[in-house]
């Protein structure tokens, strides 16, 4: 096929297509972008720990991300900031359903929500590991 006959064929396409193909190509540059800048959060109780880990569906880590826990009456317990590595961890001032919130300068964030069983288990796994 010739360079002639391929431009013709894409003028063929008609302005109401070549708008068409144009949009999808634009919405789906844009929903990429948003993918690679969501952020996940994830959260896991060893003892009275909670390790808290922040990072970009791309893989880069959560800087500087802030960090609010909030009892499950809505009350701010406590509040922090992610390290270079996207980790930031604290001993919980109450083993009970609290939520975990990450919040990022540039409008992102991310939830996560510890249960009392979650303090419950590490409770428990901890204990069993001291006993023979």
């Amino acid at each position: 096929m010739s360079i002639g006959k391929s431009v013709f064929r894409f003028a063929a396409m008609g302005k109401g297509k070549l708008s068409l193909a144009a949009g999808l190509v634009v919405l789906l540059f844009a929903a990429s972008i948003a993918y690679a800048h969501a952020t996940v959060l994830w959260c896991y109780v060893e003892n009275d720990t909670v390790f808290v880990e922040a990072f970009f569906m791309g893989g880069n880590k959560v800087q500087n991300g802030k960090i609010f826990v909030v009892d499950k009456d809505g009350e701010k317990l406590l509040e922090g900031v992610t390290d270079k590595e996207g980790l930031f961890q604290f001993v919980s001032p109450v083993q009970d359903d609290l939520s975990i919130v990450l919040r990022i300068d540039s409008g992102h964030g991310a939830d996560f929500k510890l249960l009392k069983q979650d303090f419950l288990d590490a409770a428990q796994e901890a204990a069993s590991k001291k006993t023979p």
